[in-house]
């Protein structure tokens, strides 16, 4: 079957984040309430991740980091990442996701050129997780939580205060940043990183058709066996499993987001069992497809009802 070239700034996750004037939104996670794992993907845009409550394992790019209550992890733009329950845990988290660029793109602005256009363009980097012993963690925290409890606020103008914090939050973060240094262990796994992308891009443009690993390993320039040890060191899981992850996911959001039956759901993901399907979905959030989307009731499992934060004297407080 025939594999369509993927260009490697092809988008894995093509969603507009927000709007597409105002790229920038904050989205409320609960592990396992919503999923036990979100499958790798990769955007364009930068996510703050900011652990609420509880404990998960987030992977970006190869490194696994096993955060908790409070921790802030940062994923810069085209980064792979995945998160998932450790076992069994729960997770309350929050993720900010907004386009570096909205801070400013003009040729002419120095403060955008110096301090911000490093991070698209691949030069400039941070470290994934913040330690908690630092000035830069301790001054960010408050204002993670201010964005937080203003992601409900419409008040006229609110786009200036977002900016403004989101301007201060990387003031903050300048004495992290770390410049990207370029030597041949670095550009293989650069080209690794670009391979996997374009390969989760084939993933999500033909996960409703059969898929097998010869194909996938073709597409790579992989042999079978080759290509099995590089997915797996990418995303811990072999390449049908998370292939199948992936298609629960989309029949998730089906679901949600249609009025389509069950049984068109399952063969639009690319079940061509509809018995493994229930099975399949059934294991992943605990419930058969039909009484997943009867307790729905039209509600997107990401708009949470709303949840205040805040610090005192250093104790996390959840309302």
């Amino acid at each position: 079957m025939f594999l369509p070239h993927i260009e490697k700034t092809s988008k894995y996750e093509s969603k507009i984040h927000g709007s597409s004037d105002f790229p920038y939104i904050v989205y409320y996670g609960h592990i396992p309430e919503f999923f036990s794992i979100f499958p790798m993907h990769w955007h364009d845009e930068m996510e703050i991740i900011h652990i609420i409550k509880g404990n998960c394992m987030i992977t970006i790019n190869k490194n696994i980091y096993h955060a908790g209550t409070g921790d802030i992890i940062l994923v810069m733009p085209g980064m792979l990442h995945a998160i998932e329950s450790e076992n069994g845990c729960e997770c309350e988290y929050f993720n900010i996701v907004f386009n570096i660029r909205m801070l400013g793109t003009d040729l002419t602005d120095a403060c955008y050129i110096k301090n911000l256009k490093p991070y698209t363009d691949g030069t400039c980097t941070l470290p994934n997780i913040l330690p908690k012993t630092t000035d830069t963690f301790r001054k960010m925290t408050p204002l993670l939580f201010e964005l937080e409890n203003l992601r409900e606020d419409r008040t006229p103008g609110l786009e200036l205060l977002i900016k403004a914090r989101l301007l201060e939050i990387f003031w903050m973060l300048k004495p992290l940043q770390n410049i990207s240094k370029s030597n041949v262990s670095d550009k293989n796994y650069a080209s690794q990183i670009e391979k996997m992308k374009s390969l989760l891009t084939l993933i999500s443009l033909n996960y409703a058709r059969p898929m097998t690993i010869n194909e996938a390993a073709g597409f790579c320039g992989y042999s079978p066996s080759y290509f099995m040890k590089f997915f797996k060191s990418f995303t811990g899981e072999t390449f049908i499993e998370y292939l199948n992850t992936y298609r629960i996911k989309k029949s998730e959001e089906l679901l949600r987001e249609s009025d389509l039956s069950v049984l068109e759901i399952s063969e639009l993901t690319g079940f061509e069992n509809h018995s493994y399907f229930i099975r399949t979905f059934k294991k992943t959030y605990g419930v058969t497809p039909l009484k997943y989307r009867k307790a729905q009731t039209g509600a997107h499992p990401g708009s949470a009802p709303p949840v205040s934060v805040s610090m005192v004297s250093g104790t996390l407080k959840i309302f």
